[in-house]
């Protein structure tokens, strides 16, 4: 019967599709674009503002990004409903995606990213930034798969129109693609077929959809199946709710985030004025760095290496790979750096006796606390659920073992040498901060 009555719906549904139409535009003054505004202009003492000027960015650079795909989507000619910017919600999943494409043969997920560098895509299929200064590698690292985030995305856009029963055999495919136009991608001949097959730049995406029309499709839809999934997508799709608290810094969020940051120190004598002045350069220089590279400062160097330095004041290369946190890779990236910051100072550093640094000591369910916040904290950037950074069973295990070093993590069932990589420096600096 339902076969007859959508039969009879597309005699009655006269519309057509024979190019790209825009079934839900990229919005030029977005909810969350306003509420940004609208901290970063407040009065309130409580907000951080480094960060919601740091978010203003980076949604900046994402929606210039989206931009640039939509063009390319309009000028294809493929015959689709293009819907920009849906989130859905079903069960206890949540799905923000970029893009979603209905074609007559197919659904189409895709995730648009503009990052700053080049990305290399390993043997292995892992995902690797790669900043460049001229013809030289400054910086390499690990990044969390967008493969994995848009895989997420169709499993739960699938569930929901079958739930809903708006599709039964139309395919849901997907493809990642990178719109920065001077971003370099290069994917290993070894990787993945599926990830060969999708992972694009944003002046490929015309191509991609033709190669993608010309596949074979269990389905051929109508025009109207095609309208009735798109309004079945974009009629679930919600606002997603801006959370301010994100963006305060009362006592009660800054809590065990600052007390991740933060090492609390005893020191004996008073710090003289000249290692303030070091500090200070070397922290300088931590922060601009990180900007450059687009990562988070302790990625440069840890707290705990910088009080190091302090203490130790490596005037060789030699004395710098000495110093706990700086290895072959970091002395070549920063040593020289470093170096002259220390070289230029020390002239003027004052004779006094080194200065004695005591951890904050915590108990176990103190650094249970510390754990959690920095896997939700990096949960939240990274857009993914809790359990993607580790697992309640691995949280467990560093409990009880807490790994102090890379090769102690990595023998932890559950951390990986990409979790590691990626996660591992936050992770271990919890147990080295305050044990």
């Amino acid at each position: 019967m339902s076969f007859f009555k959508n039969v009879i719906d597309a005699f009655k549904d006269n519309r057509e599709i024979n190019q790209p139409i825009v079934h839900k535009d990229i919005s030029e003054n977005p909810i969350l674009l306003e509420n940004l505004k609208s901290l970063a202009e407040s009065s309130n003492p409580s907000v951080d503002l480094k960060k919601v000027e740091n978010h203003l960015k980076l949604f900046s650079i994402g929606h210039a990004g989206e931009k640039s795909v939509m063009f390319e989507l309009k000028n294809s000619m493929v015959p689709m409903l293009i819907l920009h910017d849906i989130y859905l919600e079903y069960e206890d999943y949540q799905a923000q995606m970029d893009f979603v494409l209905v074609t007559p043969k197919f659904i189409l997920v895709l995730e648009v990213k503009k990052l700053f560098g080049d990305i290399l895509v390993t043997d292995k299929g892992d995902f690797q930034r790669v900043i460049r200064k001229g013809n030289r590698v400054v910086n390499k690292d690990g990044m969390y798969s967008p493969i994995n985030q848009v895989e997420r995305h169709v499993m739960i856009l699938e569930r929901f129109l079958k739930a809903k029963e708006i599709i039964k055999k139309c395919p849901i495919r997907y493809a990642v693609t990178f719109a920065n136009p001077k971003t370099i991608l290069e994917i290993s001949k070894n990787a993945p077929t599926h990830i060969q097959n999708c992972v694009i730049r944003h002046d490929q995406i015309s191509a991609f959809l033709k190669a993608e029309m010309k596949k074979s499709s269990p389905v051929e839809m109508h025009a109207s199946q095609v309208y009735k999934i798109a309004d079945g997508i974009l009629s679930a799709s919600k606002e997603k709710p801006f959370n301010e608290r994100e963006y305060l810094l009362e006592e009660e969020q800054v809590g065990a985030s600052a007390f991740v940051a933060a090492t609390v120190e005893k020191e004996t004598p008073a710090v003289p004025i000249a290692d303030n002045d070091i500090k200070q350069l070397l922290m300088e220089y931590r922060t601009k760095k990180a900007k450059l590279l687009e990562v988070k400062p302790y990625h440069i160097f840890s707290n705990r290496t910088l009080e190091i330095l302090l203490e130790k004041m490596p005037q060789t290369v030699e004395q710098l790979l000495e110093v706990e946190g700086i290895g072959q890779k970091k002395a070549e990236e920063y040593g020289q750096d470093i170096l002259s910051i220390l070289q230029t100072k020390e002239v003027e550093r004052f004779q006094e006796s080194p200065k004695v640094f005591t951890p904050v000591k915590v108990q176990n369910e103190d650094f249970r606390s510390l754990l959690v916040e920095y896997r939700r904290t990096r949960a939240r950037e990274l857009n993914v659920k809790p359990y993607y950074i580790y697992t309640n069973k691995t949280l467990e295990v560093l409990l009880e073992q807490q790994p102090k070093t890379m090769k102690a993590l990595m023998a932890i069932e559950g951390i990986g040498k990409k979790k590691a990589d990626e996660f591992g420096e936050g992770i271990i600096s919890i147990f080295n901060n305050h044990s």
